[in-house]
């Protein structure tokens, strides 16, 4: 899995992705710092629409810059700090069908948001609600009938993955299930 694009909070609009949340403004006039929530930085020096708020208000991105592990922003129609200051908070967002492409056998978070999981054997497990997004490995959170289990999403355990059919074959380490 890549990138922190994780599923959607009610801060997000519905098919939008949030790439960035902004911290506030930054210095005198208009621009904003953002906090990053992609693994793809350099996509704001290429995207010329960014979208506001849970309404996913259009805003054309005048200039754009890396600052610190944050990036640094200049939005049309806004000029001063007062301005920047009103979009504190915003989730910066793109539609879905924006996001950069990954190679092949990676996927994004929202992507494994609702897949249903089940063991080699047959067993169902339920459907994957959360990914938890780990110092050691991601933790993929799947409820089911038996209530939540937590699946590590490592290779020796997620066996197969078939997204278009909507689902996830593991193989439980011992005592994970128990």
């Amino acid at each position: 899995m890549s990138e922190s694009l994780a599923g959607r909070s009610p801060e997000v609009a519905e098919g939008y992705i949030a790439i960035g949340q902004v911290a506030g403004p930054w210095g005198v006039r208009g621009e904003v710092k953002v906090n990053l929530h992609t693994d793809f930085p350099e996509r704001f020096q290429t995207t010329a629409v960014v979208y506001l708020g849970p309404q996913a208000q259009p805003v054309r991105v005048l200039g754009s810059r890396l600052h610190g592990g944050q990036v640094l922003l200049r939005l049309e129609g806004y000029t001063t700090r007062e301005a920047a200051e009103a979009l504190r908070d915003l989730w910066v967002q793109v539609p879905r069908d924006q996001v950069v492409p990954l190679p092949e056998g990676e996927h994004y978070v929202f992507e494994m948001i609702g897949l249903r999981v089940r063991t080699a054997d047959g067993r169902q497990l339920g459907v994957i609600t959360e990914v938890l997004l780990t110092a050691a490995n991601e933790v993929l959170v799947v409820q089911g009938d038996a209530g939540e289990v937590l699946i590590p999403y490592l290779s020796s355990v997620v066996v197969a993955e078939d997204l278009a059919a909507g689902e996830i074959v593991v193989q439980p380490l011992p005592g994970l299930l128990d």
